[in-house]
């Protein structure tokens, strides 16, 4: 009988040894692993034999591999207090930044590029992505939402309601698969249907507050609107005419919301301090300066795996600890652009981090920046485009921009 060493294959006439794979040294495999990109280790490799995926389903493989990326810089998400070594999930945070730069570092190759024009009118204060990321949705203070798709070639949007608020629309949020909401000047919030979305449809609910709304963030029978005002209002879509519960925990307008773990409510203010609500027990956790002595203030805020990033009035961002309700001041990062920008000052208006391998920035300079969550940041890529920048959202490898310009930008991997 035949052993598997001994079984050949022919090959141009020649008989050649089948060699079995269990017979290749463990650091030949460790070779190979270290010189593939962790696309093709994770999509394609893991998947040849047993040996293989025993040897890159390994966690020690991905943390030598992320450790050696950053070269001992500090990284966000290994700095909170819920961050355990020996189960933190390597292998994501490794694959998540190789696939952020392969992609970004060379976007113009990368990537197919959409210009949204000419419908708005006017600023797009927000943009916000679908799921999927093969449509996008835009507002604008023309007082009209706009309906994209991102798949093809068609610049014409897909539905556009020219008259969705009396005001300037100010916010957007998706409240689940089938439906979003929009908050405006005219000092209500809307909740629409993605499904029938026209210029005919009406909302599906209409939430009136005492002041302009600002910022709204969601989560299953939740709703809160952040308001010109000091205040935060939320409500329950299922009785849209009741207040859940009002906020004054500021002192000057609310600029953003966000939930973080679905009980606390983190709100951002013109008057310098972020305030933490906890919905469990209704009471206010925290509430800080981030920059005490100066006169920034915080811009934006988006939330990954414990760690709160937030953009201010002036070129800095703040890493926040989420674990276990701390809510610590982990980092403050200045972030140094290059010296031949001529603005002295800049604005972060919006940010958005969505898996391990970026954070992504945007703000008065015109330009949209890929950084690594890391201190020092680097830039991973720069994207000019001249017009302010006033909202960007991410969603399955696809970029979306709205600009004071009035248009919308998108960006999407082949």
């Amino acid at each position: 009988m035949n052993t598997p060493d001994d079984i050949t294959d022919v090959h141009d006439g020649v008989m050649v040894p089948r060699v079995s794979l269990d017979s290749i040294p463990i650091e030949v495999f460790l070779m190979i692993c270290e010189r593939l990109d962790a696309d093709t280790l994770l999509r394609s490799l893991m998947y040849v034999c047993k040996k293989l995926n025993g040897i890159i389903s390994d966690n020690y493989l991905w943390k030598k591999r992320a450790l050696e990326k950053f070269n001992n810089c500090d990284v966000a998400f290994t700095l909170t207090n819920d961050f355990k070594e020996e189960t933190f999930n390597w292998k994501q945070f490794a694959w998540h930044t190789e696939l952020e730069e392969n992609c970004w570092s060379d976007y113009q190759i990368n990537t197919d590029n959409l210009i949204f024009n000419g419908t708005h009118y006017s600023e797009v204060d927000a943009v916000m992505m679908t799921k999927s990321g093969d449509h996008c949705i835009s507002a604008s203070r023309d007082r009209s939402i706009c309906f994209w798709n991102t798949t093809g070639i068609d610049t014409n949007p897909v539905a556009h309601k020219a008259d969705s608020h009396t005001g300037w629309v100010w916010g957007l949020n998706m409240y689940d698969a089938n439906h979003f909401l929009s908050c405006s000047w005219d000092s209500s919030v809307k909740l629409w249907n993605m499904d029938n979305f026209s210029q005919d449809v009406e909302p599906i609910h209409k939430f009136t507050t005492d002041a302009a709304v600002l910022t709204v963030t969601c989560k299953e029978n939740f709703i809160a609107a952040g308001l010109y005002t000091p205040k935060v209002v939320a409500f329950d879509p299922r009785d849209s005419e009741k207040h859940l519960f009002e906020l004054n925990p500021h002192t000057r307008s609310i600029i953003e919301l966000c939930l973080i773990q679905d009980y606390y409510l983190i709100s951002l203010s013109e008057d310098r301090t972020i305030s933490l609500w906890d919905l469990r027990s209704q009471k206010t956790v925290k509430s800080m300066y981030l920059a005490e002595k100066s006169s920034r203030f915080p811009m934006c805020a988006s939330y990954y795996d414990n760690v709160l990033f937030i953009g201010d009035s002036r070129d800095h961002m703040y890493w926040l600890d989420c674990s276990d309700g701390a809510f610590d001041v982990l980092k403050t990062v200045n972030f140094v652009r290059p010296l031949n920008t001529s603005r002295k000052r800049y604005k972060i208006n919006c940010i958005k981090c969505t898996n391990y391998g970026s954070i992504i920035i945007g703000g008065n300079e015109g330009a949209v920046y890929f950084i690594t969550p890391t201190s020092p940041l680097r830039v991973i890529t720069k994207i000019d485009s001249g017009s302010e920048i006033t909202s960007i959202d991410y969603q399955n490898n696809t970029l979306v921009v709205g600009y004071v310009d009035s248009s919308v930008r998108v960006w999407k991997k082949k």
